[in-house]
């Protein structure tokens, strides 16, 4: 079993406007993101952008940050896979990262040599929580019915674990306990998610699970009653490694230092 590396961008939340409460400047939050994995000269073999990608949906924000991203994989080698999130619309999405037409649930399935990486789309129409039906969960087990040489890496938007912040643990994956018994047994080495805002380790069953944080602005995870978003950037490398997968948080410093 070989060694990859991943990169996951998640909560991007790109708007028209260029600016975002808490005050931020979500582009430039990514923008200096990318600037930092090039930079650092890592060689990403995939890049993840796990949902919320554009705030409102809007098709420009899409085309933008397809342009952003076509520039990090140009200069990183990497490939770039997209899901979404509650915050996007499932028919810019499709149309504008994906060059497909639609509005049905977006499920993929990548291969970067021996890895497999299997993206489900949990978004909820006109919902904040997520949920995964019978159509992804049979997708999922399809998928998994015959092991990857490298093993298989699940992402999805909504976290099948609970935030510290009690409202977003309200808004979190519903029934994590539907997609337990469906990996279970299975070779998927680590779930990916983002949504939460803040960085969270936890576990489904026997499966590791990382949160990822957000690159448009962070929760206080000490306000566990309220929502209380600050400016904060960051992003997520993840090691597979064949003695297991390491998740790290790369922070992006914000204009005033921070």
């Amino acid at each position: 079993m070989r060694s990859y590396l991943l990169v996951q961008i998640s909560d991007v939340h790109l708007t028209t406007s260029g600016t975002l409460p808490p005050g931020v400047r979500p582009r430039d939050n990514l923008v200096r993101a990318v600037e930092i994995m090039q930079s650092s000269g890592m060689r990403p073999d995939v890049i993840l952008a796990t949902g919320d990608l554009a705030n409102s949906g809007d098709a420009a924000c899409y085309d933008d940050l397809r342009a952003i991203m076509a520039g990090a994989a140009r200069a990183t080698g990497a490939t770039v896979i997209y899901l979404p999130g509650n915050h996007d619309d499932r028919v810019a999405f499709r149309r504008h990262l994906l060059d497909a037409d639609g509005d049905a649930p977006v499920n993929q399935t990548h291969w970067h040599d021996g890895l497999r990486i299997i993206t489900l789309d949990s978004v909820v129409p006109g919902a904040d929580h997520g949920a995964l039906g019978q159509e992804a969960l049979g997708y999922l087990r399809a998928e998994l019915a015959t092991p990857a040489p490298d093993g298989t890496i699940l992402a999805l938007h909504h976290p099948p674990i609970p935030s510290p912040i009690k409202p977003m643990a309200q808004i979190a994956l519903r029934e994590p306990g539907r997609l337990r018994d469906a990996i279970a047994g299975s070779d998927i080495r680590l779930i990916l998610a983002g949504h939460s805002h803040h960085e969270s380790l936890g576990a489904l069953g026997a499966t590791p699970v990382w949160v990822s944080p957000a690159t448009a602005y962070r929760l206080d995870t000490t306000s566990t009653d309220a929502f209380r978003g600050y400016p904060g950037s960051a992003f997520s490398r993840i090691d597979l490694t064949p003695d297991g997968p390491v998740a790290t948080v790369i922070p992006v410093a914000q204009p005033n230092g921070h």
